[in-house]
């Protein structure tokens, strides 16, 4: 099954419990800036959570270097961080890398570039 990004609000495009890559997703070509919205939630325990933002051109292979890195740390049961990326590339994706507790949820929401 094939996932897309295109403009229009807030696109949930993972949602997990255990570290581990989410899905691919393609981005619309007039896509340029997506904001990446990274949230942990935790059942009454401190959170700790690193989630990795990848790009790729081909949906298969991600580039060597890693787009963002989303660190969660929180004393109390819930955790928010995000960023912003302005650059076009034809897929993403979000990855756990780890996790102590709960559910890590991760939100995009693109918009068209301007040319």
């Amino acid at each position: 099954m094939a996932n897309y990004l295109q403009a229009g609000g807030n696109q949930s495009i993972l949602n997990s419990s255990s570290s581990g890559a989410g899905s691919w997703y393609r981005v619309h070509p007039q896509v340029r800036n997506i904001t990446f919205q990274a949230n942990a939630i935790g059942v009454g325990a401190t959170i700790g959570s690193t989630i990795i933002i990848q790009g790729s051109n081909d949906g298969v292979n991600p580039i060597a270097t890693t787009l963002a890195t989303i660190s969660l740390n929180s004393a109390t049961n819930t955790a928010s961080d995000g960023f912003s990326l302005d650059a076009h590339w034809e897929y993403v994706r979000a990855q756990v890398n780890s996790l102590t507790t709960g559910m890590a949820t991760v939100y995009a929401s693109p918009q068209i570039g301007r040319q």
